[in-house]
């Protein structure tokens, strides 16, 4: 249940759920409009700009290509729909303002949440906005300056047979990159996520070692399903984010270290 502010006391009262519904539907028009508007502005006046985005971790001269002397050869990709490129552009266009709008989301998001906690729950999580978006940030730039060029590179090259020429379809390419690099900016929270069920007494870093070998399982089956079908990307991805599992046992200690004192 939210709460707000009364104008003429100091303390919090709470809404009724008509109250609480009203909020809730200001919030999301506020992060439709916004979506729309960058949507609007990446769409009209960023056309190549956007779409070179998304192609270029493809070229030579991308900087991890450059870095780790990856030669990906020219990709000769393909629309085989007769609206294909207009869908291409507007995936594209899209996956851009949600990720320049999710800061704004987020905050959004809070401050509907915000009311409802205690003080001292504000005073632990006053941070959580930032530390939800350079989370977010991160993952999306580790997946398109690593996973998305190596995993091209791979896959490019890769030959089954001289006798096969390689007929990209441009979807498969774009919902590949735009696809793997949402993702992990979505499973990079998960060291906030521990940190919240840790903080309400769900799990426990005892918890989290007992269950490590489920963990691996399930990162691995999760790297399988946002990267591209091959071992190397999957490595890639599951190094990373069996790292942010044992830094969540970390951050699960010293929430119990913190409760204990």
């Amino acid at each position: 249940m939210a709460f707000r502010k009364n104008e003429d006391e100091s303390e919090d009262v709470q809404m009724t759920f008509g109250e609480h519904l009203d909020e809730l539907r200001k919030v999301l028009m506020h992060i439709g409009i916004a979506f729309i508007l960058l949507f609007l502005i990446l769409f009209i006046f960023f056309k190549g700009d956007i779409i070179n985005i998304v192609f270029y971790p493809s070229e030579n001269g991308f900087i991890t290509n450059r870095l780790f002397s990856l030669n990906v050869n020219h990709l000769d990709l393909y629309n085989t729909k007769i609206a294909g490129q207009f869908m291409l552009h507007i995936k594209a266009s899209a996956v851009g303002a949600l990720v320049i709008a999710f800061p704004y989301i987020i905050g959004q998001l809070w401050g509907f949440i915000k009311p409802a906690l205690s003080q001292a729950t504000k005073r632990r999580t006053r941070l959580i906005v930032w530390k939800i978006v350079f989370w977010f940030f991160l993952g999306v730039a580790f997946s398109y300056f690593v996973i998305a060029p190596i995993g091209i590179n791979f896959l490019a090259n890769y030959e089954a047979s001289e006798t096969i020429n390689n007929i990209i379809d441009v979807s498969s390419y774009v919902s590949t990159v735009l696809g793997v690099c949402l993702a992990a900016g979505l499973v990079f929270q998960l060291p906030l996520l521990i940190r919240l069920l840790a903080s309400i007494g769900i799990i426990s870093s005892d918890w989290l070692k007992k269950n490590r070998k489920i963990a691996i399982v399930v990162i691995l089956a999760t790297s399988a399903l946002i990267t591209p079908p091959d071992v190397i990307s999957q490595l890639l991805i599951f190094v990373p984010f069996y790292g942010l599992y044992e830094y969540g046992i970390s951050i699960a200690k010293n929430i119990e270290k913190q409760n204990a004192d």
